[in-house]
């Protein structure tokens, strides 16, 4: 009996020991804290999330919402949307930054970076879980997370492939520029947050409309997110990045071209900015749109943000979804092709933005975002559907294709019915994520692979 009693209060204590441990875990500041002598800005966590359900957003708040966005498909050639400065495309997502830019500094200096509280009040909020990774973690100055390599090609395009150092570089050969990128969510984005992590840092799974999914899913109408993504390209490198605003972070030292595992404190530029709002009205619920920085004649660093496009759906009828004698021009897409600047947007007319993967789209990378039901850790095509690609992507027609670009909402299962242990975490990638380091964490206490040489 002492024996078993024993055995009960180890296990107790075990688990007491392991929920206080996921509470730190889940929010923690970043990777790997600031020095003793670290005088700049220090990042915090925003995760006192609102407990009480946002009444329905008014027009008046998501001016978004009241404007007439054409999301119907209409197969006819009129149905192809076209971009125009001051249409109604143009004024969606203007309205949208707008949101955004309420209560921030005008040129978004590295000193406040993005403000959480608005006039006295939190209006944006983080995502847990995202500093457990200790290589692409957040990091400690604005709470950035290392995404993509970019090269100088998704700059300037592939015919212009060597800029100083660089001259001479071939396609396959080109120095990487690194992404660091931080994302927030408004506060009725941030309630869904909160019903799905206690905390306790532990994720509230439960079953909605038949199928798992975390507590307070879907992300209801009216939540923004906003991602702001920083490059470590310099103006000498990449010419319409001047007068970008300049940020410190805590991110990974380059040597001959290499970036290492060891982090110091340096400049990233902004480059781009994306933002996303459950709009109902949309085939997926959700409408996607970014933002890219060109150096130009505006007051402020908002002014000098100009729209690449919108997205609210996948294009399941163009290539490579279907073969390309039935493919038809993307109209779930408009892409705004009067910037001057070179932007290669997404896969066949669909929309993706400057530093990201010109072979996928916004919403078709968003779209997988799910995670396993049981906890379980993923590799790509595993446990979940191949988010960042596949070989093949874009440039054939095949079951994979067919799949990754086909329009779904939550709580619809992936495509094809390959991962029936998949929950949909309807679009976000963050919450993906955080599903992935807290099953890495239950399993095995620390974070995925040992830092490496990339």
């Amino acid at each position: 009996m002492k024996r078993a009693l024993f055995a009960i209060a180890c296990s107790i204590a075990a688990g007491s020991a392991l929920a206080e441990s996921a509470k730190n875990e889940a929010y923690r500041n970043a990777a790997v804290p600031a020095p003793a002598s670290w005088q700049g800005p220090t990042f915090k966590l925003s995760h006192d999330y609102p407990q009480k359900k946002p009444q329905p957003c008014s027009v008046a708040e998501c001016p978004w919402l009241g404007i007439p966005l054409p999301t119907k498909t209409n197969f006819t050639d009129a149905g192809i949307p076209v971009w125009k400065e001051g249409g109604v495309y143009d004024n969606y997502i203007q309205s949208i930054l707008d949101y955004v830019k309420k209560g921030q500094t005008l040129d978004l200096n590295n000193q406040e970076g993005f403000k959480v509280d608005v006039n006295g009040k939190t209006e944006w909020f983080h995502i847990p879980w995202m500093a457990f990774d200790k290589h692409t973690g957040r990091e400690f100055v604005h709470g950035l997370t290392n995404e993509r390599t970019a090269v100088i090609s998704d700059f300037y395009g592939e015919e212009r492939l060597g800029l100083h150092s660089l001259i001479g570089a071939t396609p396959g050969n080109e120095q990487g520029f690194e992404t660091w990128a931080v994302g927030m969510y408004n506060r009725y984005g941030g309630y869904t947050i909160g019903q799905s992590w206690s905390k306790k840092g532990t994720p509230n799974i439960e079953t909605i409309n038949g199928v798992k999914a975390t507590k307070g899913m879907p992300f209801m109408q009216g939540t923004v997110v906003v991602k702001f993504l920083f490059t470590t390209a310099t103006p000498e490198e990449v010419s319409y990045l001047k007068g970008s605003p300049e940020w410190q972070a805590d991110r990974h030292v380059e040597v001959d071209n290499k970036f290492q595992c060891k982090r110091e404190v340096q400049t990233v530029r902004l480059v781009q900015v994306d933002v996303a709002v459950v709009d109902e009205r949309s085939p997926s619920r959700w409408v996607y749109g970014t933002f890219a920085y060109l150096d130009g004649k505006g007051k402020t660093v908002w002014d000098n943000l100009k729209p690449v496009g919108l997205q609210w759906g996948m294009d399941s009828w163009t290539f490579p979804a279907v073969p390309k004698a039935e493919s038809i021009p993307a109209r779930q897409s408009v892409l705004n092709k009067s910037i001057s600047a070179f932007e290669h947007y997404g896969c066949n007319g669909r929309l993706a933005g400057p530093v990201d993967n010109k072979l996928s789209s916004c919403l078709s990378c968003h779209g997988g975002a799910f995670a396993n039901t049981a906890g379980y850790t993923f590799s790509e095509g595993t446990y979940g559907p191949p988010v960042f690609g596949f070989e093949g992507l874009c440039t054939q027609y095949s079951q994979d294709n067919a799949e990754y670009f086909q329009t779904i909402q939550f709580p619809q299962a992936y495509t094809g019915g390959n991962y029936p242990d998949a929950m949909n975490m309807d679009t976000s990638l963050q919450m993906q994520i955080a599903m992935q380091e807290w099953a890495l964490f239950k399993q095995k206490g620390t974070a995925a692979a040992a830092c490496e040489v990339n």
